[in-house]
């Protein structure tokens, strides 16, 4: 379901996001609210208490200097000045008699406390502190707490505008960012829909702010890359193998035709048969090696890598080419470095090196000179001093069945250096064709040399 389908809206992460938006928008107004109220309700109590405290001490010392009577008079004083109400005050005689005060009734208890006082048809709740007197009776102060609970009351009032407002931001703030997630999300998919209706050239869009959307879009945008380059290079060798197999397949069909038509006698039927088994020997040589750089461009068998001696494959190779340069008259030369040793498959890369010899003996001057080096820091040199390739076309001849001009009157799959390319590739090998003026050279730098330094071309 797509992202803009509003009936499969809560479904979507973007009503997730907003969602969770506005649960932590509501948890942090209900959190800050709770300081608030105790912050301040604590404060407006402490300042009571405080005040409670107070007149309670002007009394006690009214009561020391002039006794009972002293301080009957400040109590009937405060009550008279108290246009308010909410001033509490029971003076009490040891004998439990009241004295003075608007309490008719009061605990006896030393300490606070909480009071209901009903006066005047109304009742109030009244925080007090009562305190034994010098000399016998007791003393209570107190203040109504109606102005606390106004306080608590406007509080309550407020955390409810406040986590209404918040409510109404988190949802509009969760709805953008959700909308935002949506849209990123819908051209995401448009852009891929379009890939897999046939516009494999359509990329993501990516915007200039680099985000998580827009690092996995280039991502995605890289394996788009990736795969039209298999394709492309799918479509390549498909074609390369149509147009290169025919020739052979043709002659295969012609000397059967020939010896259809002509062969009388078993000698001629034995060289047409010799014939078109030579041609079937070149056609399987030709599956085989492309089911060998298939695998070799499958990575397979990189889990066989392990280190083994390069200097000792690249002295056994060129030992093996050694017979086929001297019958075209080379010099096969090597200057190779011993000790060297590498991390790779061991068959793979002598297959590699074998390719290039052969080509080298094959392209090379007839009567020429071949040189093999190997250096310590694991950079590998084959070179000839043949026609060489030209620089146009080096990148061209690393291709499947690719071959130059000059080449195709020479027995060849132009498969050999497409082998060379995705071993040197499945290793990280830096390849490189170079001018070796005259002739060609192919250098391969390998990874980890001795400065532990990945190799480069």
């Amino acid at each position: 379901m797509r992202p803009t389908d509003l009936a499969g809206w809560w479904r979507t992460t973007a009503f997730r996001i907003t969602l969770l938006h506005l649960a932590l928008t509501l948890l942090g107004t209900v959190a800050l609210s709770a300081v608030a109220w105790w912050a301040t309700t604590g404060f407006a109590l402490r300042q009571l208490a405080q005040e409670v405290e107070r007149d309670t001490g002007v009394l006690l010392q009214s009561a020391r200097l002039g006794g009972a009577p002293s301080a009957a008079l400040s109590i009937e004083a405060r009550l008279g000045a108290d246009r308010s109400g909410t001033q509490f005050y029971l003076l009490a005689a040891p004998d439990g008699r009241r004295l003075a005060g608007n309490l008719a009734t009061a605990p006896r208890s030393p300490g606070w406390e909480r009071l209901q006082v009903a006066g005047g048809g109304v009742a109030a709740e009244a925080l007090a502190l009562g305190t034994p007197l010098p000399g016998g009776g007791f003393l209570v102060v107190g203040r109504d707490v109606a102005p606390v609970r106004q306080l608590e009351g406007f509080l309550l009032s407020a955390a409810g505008w406040v986590g209404g407002a918040a409510l109404l931001l988190g949802l509009v703030g969760g709805g953008l960012v959700g909308r935002g997630v949506t849209r990123r999300a819908a051209a995401m998919d448009a852009a891929l829909a379009r890939v897999e209706a046939g516009e494999i050239g359509h990329r993501l869009p990516i915007r200039a702010g680099r985000d998580e959307f827009d690092q996995l879009a280039g991502r995605i945008n890289t394996t788009l890359d990736r795969l039209q380059g298999l394709m492309a290079t799918l479509r390549q060798v498909t074609d390369d193998i149509a147009h290169d197999l025919r020739t052979p397949l043709n002659r295969l069909r012609q000397r059967l035709e020939a010896a259809l038509r002509t062969a009388q006698d078993e000698a001629a039927w034995r060289a047409a048969t010799e014939g078109a088994i030579a041609e079937c020997e070149r056609l399987l040589d030709i599956f085989a090696a492309l089911l060998r750089i298939a695998q070799v461009e499958s990575g397979a068998r990189r889990a066989a890598f392990a280190p083994f001696d390069l200097s000792a494959v690249a002295e056994t190779v060129a030992e093996v080419h050694a017979p086929a340069a001297e019958a075209r008259g080379q010099r096969l030369e090597t200057d190779i470095a011993p000790g060297v040793t590498v991390l790779g498959d061991r068959d793979l890369v002598t297959q590699m090196l074998s390719n290039l010899l052969d080509n080298a003996v094959k392209h090379g001057r007839a009567g020429g000179r071949i040189v093999v080096t190997l250096s310590p820091a694991a950079i590998l040199a084959v070179a000839d001093d043949g026609p060489g390739i030209p620089p146009e076309s080096r990148g061209a001849v690393l291709r499947r069945f690719h071959r130059l001009d000059a080449a195709r009157a020479t027995p060849g799959t132009g498969l050999g250096l497409a082998l060379v390319s995705a071993v040197a590739e499945l290793h990280g090998i830096g390849l490189s064709l170079e001018e070796n003026a005259p002739g060609l050279r192919v250098r391969l730098a390998f990874p980890g040399g001795p400065d532990g330094r990945s190799g480069g071309i």
